[in-house]
């Protein structure tokens, strides 16, 4: 079992010693971080300092736009590419199959649960544009009246 973090600090090679409060951490839970597993990106940073800190770091580097947690991290939001991810999950939850063997309240139970946990999480991190939530509403009652 491996742990998820994700680390945000300004561009200085003093935060590259951050490795040494988690050497701390380490001694006192007992458990070990693998930096040869870790991966480093970064948002206006040249190329070479970045692979400076990967260096000190001893982890690889990694390109941006990247997933984290299922989303995507450095895309562009404005873009509907960027959106797609999010609607195709939503289109295969309420595929229009399994509407066929569902009563009305059954489907309507479906809609509200996938409409509030989806774009929930996805829309509680990023503002969606109007295109997006037009294509979502079109899904879900193509999904109930069909």
């Amino acid at each position: 079992m491996g742990w998820l973090s994700l680390l945000l600090c300004q561009d200085s090679y003093s935060n590259v010693f951050f490795k040494a409060i988690l050497r701390c951490y380490e001694l006192a839970s007992g458990l070990k971080i693998n930096f040869y597993k870790s991966k480093l990106a970064g948002f206006n940073v040249t190329r070479q300092s970045l692979e400076v800190y990967a260096k000190s770091l001893h982890c690889s580097l990694m390109m941006v736009p990247f997933k984290y947690l299922g989303l995507e991290v450095g895309g562009n939001l404005r873009k509907k590419q960027f959106w797609e991810p999010t609607i195709n999950k939503i289109s295969s939850k309420l595929s229009t199959w399994k509407g066929r063997f569902l009563s009305l309240a059954g489907r309507i139970c479906l809609v509200k649960s996938v409409f509030s946990s989806l774009p929930l999480f996805y829309m509680s991190f990023f503002k969606a544009p109007e295109v997006v939530h037009s294509k979502i509403i079109s899904i879900q009652m193509r999904f109930l009246w069909g």
